[in-house]
């Protein structure tokens, strides 16, 4: 089935650069998507994010949308922290790349995808994406946008 994903990035992001703070921003270009690209009908909305307290945020505000994530089977629930990782053992790796590259997958095979720029996953997941893939079917979250180009 055709789905949307969401690309949310908090954890120490929001040490190094502004954050989108609530998840209102990608609830307004979601609706725009499933105008354009869905004919009006609310697709699954796939939520790839290293914090997933956002799932919660997400399923209170569209209770009538389903949202499904890697999130549902991890405990990541505070964000990465890139400094922790050194504390990990090899089963939390193992099952926070798993996570991660189920997510880039997910993101990149998207009908249409909503991605944050303050993060390199995204850059990374615009090349993934299929060669059929045109620019219409993506949108950054944060601002700011280049108008003509896709980042």
């Amino acid at each position: 089935d055709e789905y949307m994903a969401l690309s949310v990035r908090r954890g120490d992001k929001a040490t190094e650069t502004s954050i989108l703070e609530t998840v209102d921003p990608y609830i307004k270009l979601a609706e725009e998507g499933i105008e354009t690209h869905f004919g009006g009908k609310v697709p699954t909305m796939f939520v790839a994010t290293d914090d997933c307290s956002v799932m919660q945020e997400f399923r209170d505000v569209r209770p009538d949308w389903t949202f499904v994530s890697e999130c549902d089977n991890a405990s990541e629930a505070n964000g990465f922290v890139y400094k922790e990782m050194k504390f990990w053992s090899e089963e939390q790796t193992d099952a926070h790349f798993n996570k991660f590259i189920a997510e880039m997958i997910g993101m990149a095979t998207a009908k249409y995808w909503i991605g944050v720029a303050t993060t390199n996953v995204s850059y990374w997941v615009y090349f993934m994406r299929s060669l059929e893939a045109t620019d219409d079917s993506f949108i950054w979250a944060d601002p700011p946008r280049v108008p003509g180009l896709p980042w």
